[in-house]
């Protein structure tokens, strides 16, 4: 396959899932997976399982692919290698990136499935087979441990990253570790503004590298109109008994310890200066001076995915409720996965 040809089959399984996604073609399988995987890991609840399909396939367009792409001068004469990618589980085919990019530079891929997310992906790649059998020899999923390769990316938190680090240190790699979102809110936020942050917030119940995890606000900011915003998302969280455990775990504990916090009903609100926080917690911290807090922002270096807010304050600003739909271009760890593979770094 030339690129042209792979770019072409993944247009069609961008289209593919966009029809199935409207009701207008069926997919038993993907559509018997939609609706069990919460019974394999409950937080892959069917609305955010489709919700992820929707954004994987709002991504394969010929321009966006076109655009993605055209700037890595040595894609025309790669020549093929055999990569493994060990992929996380905190989210829907939150691999899917790592799968697009070995297939689309036409590498082979052998990919060790987390146990959290085992059946999605392999579903989307008999997709892309059935549109484009040539893909069938690149694409291995395996359980076991990952055997001879060129090249490895790998997914996970801090622990299995020092791991991974070692253990690989012999050959080309990329080994990510877990990082945070923020979001930077001046109180001059519209209604709209803010049912959006709430989706940043509570998108994927907040498992993401990209989810908001901790909010700076300006001097006695009013969080009333915050916390309405995030009621949106009150019926799905009160039938979810893993975020309801975890919700009431929290409180408790700050309670027993005398932590003060704000009870948003669906969140546990703190001031705290950690970026990091556990689920169902928002971290919130006030600041002074708007242009040094931007800084202190864009300082946190590889502890920072994304900020999101008004983009007219700063051009890095995503804007509100776009922290979940990242370009192609919008790199794990603001590492590109293509020029690593390209080995034009």
């Amino acid at each position: 396959m030339n690129i042209q040809d792979r770019i072409n089959a993944f247009c069609q399984l961008g289209h593919h899932l966009e029809i199935f996604l409207q009701g207008e073609q069926d997919n038993a399988t993907l559509s018997y997976i939609i609706e069990n995987e919460q019974y394999t890991n409950a937080w892959f609840t069917p609305f955010f399982v489709r919700h992820r399909l929707q954004s994987i396939a709002t991504c394969l367009r010929e321009q966006q692919l076109q655009i993605w792409l055209k700037n890595y001068k040595k894609l025309h004469n790669h020549q093929p290698e055999t990569i493994g990618v060990i992929m996380a589980g905190n989210l829907p085919l939150v691999g899917f990136h790592d799968f697009l990019s070995v297939l689309i530079v036409g590498d082979s891929l052998v990919a060790k499935l987390s146990s959290q997310d085992k059946h999605l992906l392999p579903t989307i790649a008999q997709m892309l087979i059935a549109i484009e059998p040539r893909f069938e020899q690149q694409i291995v999923f395996t359980e076991e441990k990952i055997g001879q390769i060129d090249k490895v990316i790998s997914t996970g938190g801090s622990n299995s990253a020092k791991y991974f680090s070692y253990y690989f240190k012999n050959i080309p790699h990329i080994i990510r570790s877990h990082c945070n979102s923020v979001a930077l809110l001046d109180g001059t936020e519209t209604e709209k503004d803010l049912e959006h942050l709430a989706d940043d917030i509570f998108l994927y119940f907040g498992l993401g590298c990209r989810s908001v995890s901790k909010i700076f606000v300006p001097q006695n900011y009013n969080f009333e109109k915050l916390f309405k915003a995030m009621d949106k998302y009150k019926p799905l969280m009160e039938q979810h008994h893993k975020y309801l455990n975890n919700l009431e775990y929290q409180k408790t504990m700050h309670l027993i310890n005398m932590i003060p916090f704000l009870d948003q009903g669906l969140s546990v609100v703190k001031e705290c200066p950690d970026i990091a926080s556990p689920i169902a917690v928002l971290h919130y911290e006030y600041y002074q001076d708007k242009e040094q807090t931007i800084k202190n922002i864009f300082s946190l270096g590889d502890k920072l995915q994304c900020a999101v807010g008004n983009n007219n304050v700063h051009q890095r600003l995503i804007p509100f409720g776009k922290a979940q739909y990242p370009a192609l271009n919008d790199y794990a760890n603001d590492i590109d996965t293509i020029a690593f593979l390209l080995n034009d770094e």
